[in-house]
């Protein structure tokens, strides 16, 4: 299953992301703000943002995962990433914005688009993802994109910049209905 090269939504255009991009990412990768309750640690050298988005480009080809630049058709900036991660009969994905870009509703169209995509698919049942149980304005994100709470999971994953070696988890979920 392949997830398409790009959306169109109202304001954004959604790319594959590649490693001309790198400067841009490194933005916000570098950032402590962005990167706050993220699983990787913070870049400290834009020869680790060249890397993610070679990592990217392979993962597109692989079909690992579906990586998108987050594009403003107003002004062509590059806003984030969001990543679509295909398993059927489940899917996930996961984003993160320029701290410029916040509470102005570009990660809830995003994601929206994703998610309506991904659900749509005839062997996708599950969209799923998970934010940090601090971060109140990605759990807003995912309920805009029409995911609901489930559960919070102990000890899920890594959160550097908090210093948690293994941090809680919100899951949202949207799933088809079983007939």
């Amino acid at each position: 299953m392949r997830a398409p090269d790009t959306f169109q939504t109202d304001r954004l255009t959604l790319r594959p992301v590649t490693r001309a991009d790198a400067a841009d990412v490194f933005a916000y990768a570098g950032e402590a703000a962005p990167t706050r309750f993220m699983p990787f640690v913070r870049q400290r050298d834009p020869a680790e943002s060249l890397a993610f988005c070679i990592r990217c480009e392979e993962a597109r080809v692989s079909g690992a995962a579906f990586p998108w630049a987050l594009i403003e058709q107003a002004t062509g900036a590059f806003l984030g990433v969001i990543e679509l991660r295909l398993s059927p009969p489940k899917a996930d994905f996961g984003y993160i914005l320029k701290e410029d870009a916040w509470g102005r509703g570009f990660a809830s169209e995003a994601a929206s688009a994703v998610v309506g995509w991904a659900i749509d698919q005839p062997d996708i049942h599950r969209v799923w993802a998970t934010c940090d149980p601090d971060n109140a304005a990605s759990a807003a994100v995912l309920k805009k994109a029409s995911l609901s709470y489930e559960a919070t999971l102990a000890n899920w994953e890594a959160r550097p910049q908090l210093g948690e070696a293994a941090g809680h988890s919100c899951v949202y979920a949207l799933t088809k209905s079983v007939a």
